[in-house]
């Protein structure tokens, strides 16, 4: 009976309506079903590629400055040589963290078995029986096999990098050529300039690494300083990887304090210590991540949490550690490039921290 209505009443039928959105819906969500997929298969050159952008928008402008100072080619030699020094370094405080605190695991392995039957027994007492491996004694390869796997994921990323510093010293020697070949792509009646966009997105992205270096900084200090407050052996090293791991947000200070809190519970032998290490550490990457870094960075920056969250577990499950670190520089170029867009400025609004008016 639906065909003989007028087309008019037929429009206005709330099925119809229904139909045509699923219709519109469908060839969208399966392009993103076909981009994720193709994400994932070309994972191995996607991930360089992706992360050598990103450190290309944020050393460019460095470059650009020193070309007004001295010929080009030095400009781009002194630009590569920060840029690799920059990640040495922090590859180095790493693996330097990463050490020490192995070798600690490994000197102190009698008291992780202290400790774990300890643990066993009282759950025991309570009615609370461990089941399968971990009913056994315990095994120093539960810590040191994690290590191991730990430092093959290191290699893999130092391998990583190279290959990303490959892409780096090409990105770098085209900055100047881009704007030029993005304009004449656009043409002169363009409605969007995409080369501002592309401005504003290495800004967002330079004041992003900062507020996250800050924080960095301010969270491995913290992480130091409670650790040598309440008797924490390796104080230092604690903070050196609290400041390294903390460039990948929620995961990264999520691991610390774990390691942090299992290793005080070796120390110590007794649940007091490791308890206020768990609580003030935690409160300290709370107070750091969730009010001051939201001050740094300002409205520009402004991103929902569960958003980032979301970003940084997506990527990562995409691309493991580099698509981590590189979930929220994404998710800063969406909101961005949506902002420009009329048409999809809702987007940008719905990414975006900020409250509705």
């Amino acid at each position: 009976m639906e065909s003989l209505l007028p087309l008019s009443r037929r429009s206005r039928c709330p099925h119809s309506r229904r139909r045509i959105v699923t219709r519109s819906a469908s060839p969208v969500i399966i392009a993103l079903l076909l981009v994720v997929a193709a994400l994932f298969l070309t994972r191995s050159v996607m991930e360089p590629v992706a992360f050598a952008l990103f450190i290309v928008a944020l050393a460019a402008p460095f470059q650009t400055r020193l070309r007004r100072v001295m010929p080009a080619g030095l400009a781009l030699l002194a630009t590569i040589v920060v840029t690799l020094g920059v990640l040495g370094l922090l590859v180095l405080a790493i693996v330097w963290s990463i050490g020490e605190i192995g070798h600690w695991v490994i000197l102190n392995v009698g008291r992780f078995q202290a400790s774990y039957t300890a643990l066993r027994i009282w759950l025991e007492t309570h009615d609370i029986f461990v089941p399968g491996i971990f009913a056994q004694r315990f095994e120093i390869a539960w810590i040191t096999g994690p290590l191991r796997a730990g430092a093959a994921s290191l290699q893999t990323v130092i391998g990583f990098i190279m290959l990303a510093f490959v892409f780096i010293v090409l990105g770098l020697k085209e900055t100047d050529q881009i704007p030029g070949r993005i304009t004449r792509i656009q043409g002169p009646a363009a409605s969007w300039d995409a080369v501002a966009t592309g401005h504003l997105i290495i800004a967002k992205f330079r004041r992003y690494m900062a507020v996250r270096a800050l924080a960095s900084v301010l969270t491995g200090a913290a992480t130091a300083g409670l650790a040598a407050f309440f008797g924490v052996e390796l104080p230092l090293a604690w903070g050196v990887m609290a400041f390294a791991f903390n460039f990948l947000p929620f995961i990264g200070p999520l691991i610390v304090v774990v390691l942090m809190t299992i290793f005080a519970a070796a120390q110590f032998g007794a649940w007091q210590v490791p308890a206020l290490v768990l609580v003030t550490v935690t409160a300290a990457q709370f107070v750091i991540g969730s009010y001051l870094e939201p001050i740094l960075a300002g409205a520009a920056l402004s991103m929902s949490p569960f958003v980032v969250l979301l970003a940084v577990f997506f990527w990562g499950l995409l691309w493991g550690i580099p698509g981590a670190f590189l979930g929220v520089p994404i998710v800063i170029l969406l909101i961005t490039v949506c902002d420009q867009l009329p048409g999809s400025r809702w987007v940008a609004t719905l990414l975006s921290g900020k409250a509705g008016a």
